[in-house]
């Protein structure tokens, strides 16, 4: 690919699995609802949306806010993500994370690792005494079985003249080919890029990942 101005790129990124190497609702599920991965198994099948699985697996759940981000704080980062960051944003790129998992567990986990400022795409939780309501901001019926269209929010970087960039593994992810201008994938991604016979560059970390940019000349 050829170089571009400095500033000219918007990179995207997963966070479950990507940014952090726990894949974090299977986390949470896990520990705290009585229906384990139930819901989160039939949401892999296809059987039901985001939505649907987010809503029903945490209606089984009895712990607290804090007993949940008592948690949280045993969860680790990628070790390379924070220079990962600072390369972006020394460089004039925009950089989010567009996640089908939930904004307070994203934020929560970064400010415990003294990451700020980040923009965050995902679906919302709201603690309150009658148990947990959400809020999916980033729904559109263009991927009706996730909780955020990630297709929508590249759309948006490329329609303020950014190529974008998107970094994932998951599942939630495949809806981001063919839309994306280059895709980094490893893992579930990765497979599916390859039997679509879609270009893109696999990855193993963050470091790996900044230093493979170099190499494809995506900098500016």
């Amino acid at each position: 690919m050829t170089r571009d101005r400095r500033g000219n790129f918007a990179f995207l990124c997963d966070f479950d699995g990507t940014i952090c190497p726990t894949q974090m609702m299977d986390f949470l599920y896990q520990r705290f609802a009585a229906c384990g991965m139930e819901f989160a198994d039939r949401w892999q099948r296809g059987e039901i949306s985001t939505q649907e699985e987010i809503v029903s697996t945490f209606a089984t759940v009895r712990a607290s806010r804090e007993e949940m981000e008592a948690a949280l704080d045993t969860i680790e980062i990628d070790p390379h993500f924070p220079v990962f960051l600072e390369f972006c944003r020394s460089r004039d790129y925009s950089f989010a994370i567009v996640s089908d998992g939930l904004e307070w567990y994203i934020d929560y986990i970064l400010t415990r690792h003294d990451i700020r400022g980040v923009d965050i795409y995902a679906n919302q939780i709201h603690f309150g005494v009658g148990g947990f309501r959400f809020d999916f901001p980033w729904y559109d019926d263009e991927t009706p079985m996730r909780g955020v269209c990630k297709p929508r929010i590249v759309r948006r970087y490329q329609e303020r003249g950014r190529k974008v960039v998107y970094a994932g593994d998951g599942m939630s992810d495949f809806d981001v080919i063919g839309v994306a201008d280059h895709i980094f994938a490893r893992r579930k991604l990765a497979s599916f890029a390859r039997a679509q016979g879609v270009e893109f560059t696999d990855f193993d970390d963050c470091r790996d990942l900044l230093e493979k940019w170099r190499t494809l000349s995506l900098m500016g």
